[in-house]
């Protein structure tokens, strides 16, 4: 058995990341690691990649790796804040001896039994960059849209900013704080050329001259 605390803003900026309706179903959900010192959350949709962690206070006991389904992660995102000081207590989450029982997580008063995702997560400290090459890159829009309303949910950013340093072939980073990051595949995309655009710096094509009558 293990308690775990993590606060909500993490888990809502979490699920941004996560995957819907993946055949991948271990995606769809999020990854919890935690122990006596620290709390991680992980989330994928392959494309992407969130992490963050928060150091215990004394109050995280025992060790714990799972998956935790979105369903889950939804219904603790829907509980409502008896006060604007809610948000600063933490979700706790206590866990079954048995893995596959039935796991207990408790909020000011809201109480959800969840099980967790039978699966395993992929290896996300295989994919996290030592360094950075910077270099230009194309992105989903939709990709650092998530990140600025990460930035917005944990309160890194009330504007939705974050420090972004592109990774040319590679993984582009979305730094929060810290305590939390995002990775962002790029796309494959041909550079635009100004001569496609030259048409729009001329007036419009003269009409043709009409023919003379017979």
């Amino acid at each position: 058995m293990a308690t775990i605390n993590i606060y909500r803003n993490k888990l809502k900026a979490a699920a941004r990341f996560m995957a819907v309706q993946d055949i991948r179903y271990y995606l769809n959900g999020l990854l919890i690691e935690s122990n006596d010192v620290q709390t991680r959350i992980v989330a994928t949709d392959g494309h992407t990649l969130f992490a963050s962690r928060d150091d215990a206070k004394g109050d995280n006991v025992g060790a714990f790796v799972g998956i935790i389904g979105a369903d889950t992660v939804k219904t603790i995102l829907a509980w409502k804040a008896p006060h604007k000081s809610a948000n600063d207590v933490p979700v706790v989450i206590t866990t079954a001896d048995d893995l596959a029982g039935e796991h207990r997580a408790a909020w000011c008063g809201n109480v959800c039994v969840f099980r967790l995702i039978d699966g395993k997560f992929p290896d996300y400290m295989r994919v996290v960059p030592t360094d950075v090459s910077g270099a230009p890159a194309f992105y989903q829009p939709e990709y650092l849209v998530r990140c600025s309303k990460a930035a917005i949910d944990m309160n890194t950013n009330k504007l939705g900013h974050f420090d972004f340093k592109q990774g040319g072939d590679g993984s582009g980073i979305a730094v929060f704080s810290s305590e939390s990051f995002a990775l962002i595949m790029p796309i494959r995309s041909t550079v635009a050329d100004p001569a496609d655009i030259a048409w729009a710096r001329e007036p419009l094509p003269a009409p043709a001259p009409a023919k003379a009558a017979a």
